[in-house]
């Protein structure tokens, strides 16, 4: 018996060790759903890039293809326009060929008439000179005979005045003088008469000639404008070789043309599949991101879980003091608007102003100078009380963090990503885990998430937060970003 009782109090030994292993059981599943949050978290975000990723390439490819199908629609019309043009140009070709035949034949008879008319003209007009020159020489002539009338005219004067002087010896001279004096009249007459014709004569031949040689001028034009018509007629057919040469320049476009529309064509077909893979491709990571965030809300769970269970976790001190924070800064608020520093509606603000300049972008509201007097102090001394916290900050309900660590509150620069890394105050952080942290109404909200550091450059990190209330009105959260 004495035996026994001695061995009464070690199951109590024992119920306290095993109290203490479950516990500390419980502590390492904490430890390792926090990491296994946090590496399903990273596999999360990176499948999430993969996807974003994948988005812009689908879109990228969606353009190409568009583009693809706006040039095999080109290719299709160039390719049409080029038939038809092949076409009317070979009807033009034919139309051309006979118009150029007719015209050569035309022209070639019509040239041949002027050269004969021409010639023709010139032989007229040598004749009509020869005709002039002898019309000048009987005109000559004439008045030879008018001439020598004249003499015989004074030498029957003469005879007659001296066979009046030789009285009745001289009258068979008289008589001779006297017939000689009348042919000598009548000789004048007709040479008169002639002259008068032959002045006539002259006249007309000389306008004949003159418009003779004027209509050989004509016909020596003529004849060397139906020249400048044969080379008219060279440069048509020549035009007419230049038809066929741009058939042969059409057809040579068109083949091309119809082999590029075939092979867009198939480049089309192969790029709708392309797009179509990737669509596919971007729904099934879609997917396996809103699985993998199921699995990290059920780690988020279990971990808050473990947490409020009252048994001691890495978490449970910070939990503490992230609520007892969260309590500070809303008794802060209220004694603010008790002594009428800020008034309820302003310390609500949401009309939430850009600050122009900004990128990214920040915002001012009418509760800053008062969040920018009160935090500091509370958020810096926090910042070394713990190796895990990153940073704490407080942000209303919408996600807007007015007041943030002094490292993190950096004028900006013209470098926009180092302005997201080291700029992070007076910003809107509205993302999944920065709204839930604003909205949260339980005690506390332990978050596994990846902070976007800028750059592409990504933190993963544990977010733990806490309801902010003024006046029993949920105002925001205080957050702690925490190392894993």
């Amino acid at each position: 018996m004495q035996s026994l009782a001695l061995k009464l109090p070690e199951p109590e030994v024992e119920d306290e060790a095993g109290a203490a292993k479950a516990a500390q059981a419980v502590r390492d599943i904490a430890g390792r759903f926090g990491k296994l949050g946090g590496e399903i978290t990273d596999i999360s975000g990176r499948i999430g890039d993969v996807t974003t990723q994948l988005e812009g390439q689908a879109q990228g490819l969606h353009r190409v293809l568009a583009a693809v199908e706006q040039v095999t629609r080109a290719n299709h019309a160039i390719q049409s326009a080029a038939e038809g043009a092949q076409q009317t140009a070979t009807i033009v070709r034919g139309g051309l060929e006979r118009v150029t035949v007719a015209v050569k034949e035309g022209l070639n008879a019509a040239q041949s008439d002027i050269e004969a008319l021409s010639q023709g003209a010139q032989s007229i007009s040598r004749a009509l000179s020869e005709a002039v020159a002898d019309a000048h020489a009987v005109r000559s002539s004439s008045d030879a005979i008018q001439s020598i009338t004249r003499e015989i005219q004074l030498l029957s004067i003469n005879a007659g005045v001296e066979a009046a002087r030789s009285g009745v010896a001289g009258r068979g001279f008289a008589v001779i003088a006297a017939a000689v004096k009348t042919l000598a009249e009548q000789t004048r007459e007709a040479t008169t008469t002639s002259a008068k014709q032959l002045d006539a004569l002259v006249k007309t031949v000389d306008a004949l000639a003159r418009r003779s040689e004027a209509s050989a001028e004509t016909a020596r034009r003529a004849s060397e404008g139906s020249q400048a018509i044969a080379q008219h007629i060279g440069q048509l057919d020549h035009f007419g070789r230049s038809v066929v040469s741009l058939i042969g320049d059409i057809d040579a476009i068109s083949s091309p043309a119809r082999e590029s529309g075939i092979a867009f064509a198939q480049v089309s077909q192969d790029l709708a599949r392309l797009v179509t893979g990737v669509d596919q491709s971007s729904d099934n990571l879609e997917r396996a991101t809103q699985r993998t965030q199921a699995l990290v809300s059920i780690c988020e769970g279990i971990l808050g879980s473990i947490a409020a269970s009252g048994v001691r976790t890495a978490q449970s001190e910070l939990i503490e003091t992230v609520m007892e924070t969260a309590a500070s800064i809303g008794a802060l608020f209220e004694q603010a608007v008790t002594r009428g520093e800020i008034s309820l509606a302003e310390l609500f603000d949401e009309a939430y102003q850009p600050i122009a300049g900004t990128d990214p972008q920040q915002f001012t509201t009418r509760f800053l100078a008062l969040t920018d007097r009160l935090l500091p102090p509370i958020q810096e001394r926090l910042l070394t009380t713990n190796r895990r916290i990153v940073f704490c900050a407080a942000i209303d309900r919408n996600g807007f963090l007015p007041t943030h660590n002094q490292k993190y509150s950096q004028p900006q620069g013209r470098d926009p990503v180092w302005n997201n890394a080291n700029c992070r105050n007076r910003r809107m952080f509205n993302d999944r885990t920065g709204l839930a942290a604003a909205r949260n109404t339980k005690p506390f909200l332990l978050q596994t998430y990846r902070r976007d550091m800028g750059g592409g450059e990504f933190l993963v990190m544990e977010d733990l937060s806490a309801p902010i209330w003024v006046r029993g009105k949920h105002w925001g959260g205080f957050r702690f970003g925490l190392n894993l």
